[in-house]
């Protein structure tokens, strides 16, 4: 583990070999979760620090997994949506965004984050590696990928000819300790899903929600992981364990894949940050037809 000050975080990690801005090196941030709370819903304070770390480590691109504004059944969004708008707009690499359950909660404020925002999921390449953003947040139904999103996932991942792959939902649906999720959905995604992911070389797969990093889990080679702690509210049992705010440094090279794990004022491995692997060691989805 590195402890390190902020200083140095901002002024020395990109210069490591890790972090270099070779050409053929893929860089990107994963944030999530980095909403306000109930009683400060204008309050980005701790999304605008973690911005002003991200831009330090000029990554190719930032991907948020949702839970955008703190919005969750009350009326009026269009002002928080409002203030976020102008808090993203410091975020100086290119930025995508999926919603989550406190962004998309009934059919007004779907219709206002469409307008917004125009889609809900999406899919590009960049650096021959291909970013597929999904909507599991469909009609108020945590962890649903409803029928014409299953059907552009298809297609979308039908001829792979990128070097790899990777998906982002909000909600960790492989997670047993994520409530609200009704079986049916944890088991469409090990049932449809995931088989779309083995063909179709997806590296990962990254979701928000739980507040907390981890435990990460590995089904047929495919990492999935728990990255939601970029916002004020953080999982009470992440917090016992020493847990603080955090994003991901993603590092793609010759070498494979690096999961860095950025707090304020120090850098954990993947590993290292795994701090809740044994408490919640036996809450996990175990599909029939799968190794893990």
């Amino acid at each position: 583990m590195k402890r390190i000050s902020l200083f140095l975080l901002l002024t020395c990690l990109p210069l490591s070999p890790l972090l270099s801005s070779d050409s053929s090196n893929l860089r990107f941030v994963v944030i999530a979760d980095t909403n306000p709370d109930l009683f400060s819903q204008k309050d980005f304070s701790v999304f605008e620090k973690e911005i002003e770390q991200i831009n330090s480590l000029k990554p190719d691109l930032v991907i948020n997994l949702g839970d955008l504004i703190y919005g969750h059944g009350l009326r009026k969004t269009r002002p928080q949506w409002e203030r976020y708008l102008k808090v993203i707009e410091k975020i100086e690499a290119p930025y995508y965004q999926i919603p989550g359950n406190h962004d998309i909660f009934s059919r007004a404020s779907k219709r206002i984050y469409l307008e917004i925002f125009k889609e809900t999921y999406t899919s590009f390449t960049f650096k021959n590696h291909h970013f597929v953003l999904l909507n599991n947040v469909e009609d108020k139904d945590w962890g649903k990928i409803g029928p014409e999103q299953f059907a552009w996932l298809k297609n979308d991942l039908e001829n792979p000819d990128w070097e790899g792959a990777f998906v982002f939902v909000h909600v960790p649906v492989w997670d047993l300790k994520v409530r609200n999720v009704k079986p049916e959905w944890r088991k469409f995604w090990f049932d449809n899903v995931h088989p779309l992911l083995l063909k179709s070389k997806i590296k990962a797969v990254f979701a928000g929600h739980t507040h907390r990093f981890g435990p990460t889990r590995i089904y047929d080679g495919i990492h999935y992981y728990i990255a939601g702690g970029g916002g004020p509210k953080l999982h009470s049992d992440y917090i016992k364990k020493g847990g603080q705010n955090f994003f991901l440094l993603i590092e793609v090279s010759a070498n494979g894949i690096q999961v860095n794990v950025i707090m304020e004022n120090q850098v954990l491995s993947e590993v290292e940050a795994d701090i809740l692997k044994d408490d919640f060691a036996p809450y996990y989805y175990r599909p029939i037809n799968s190794t893990h």
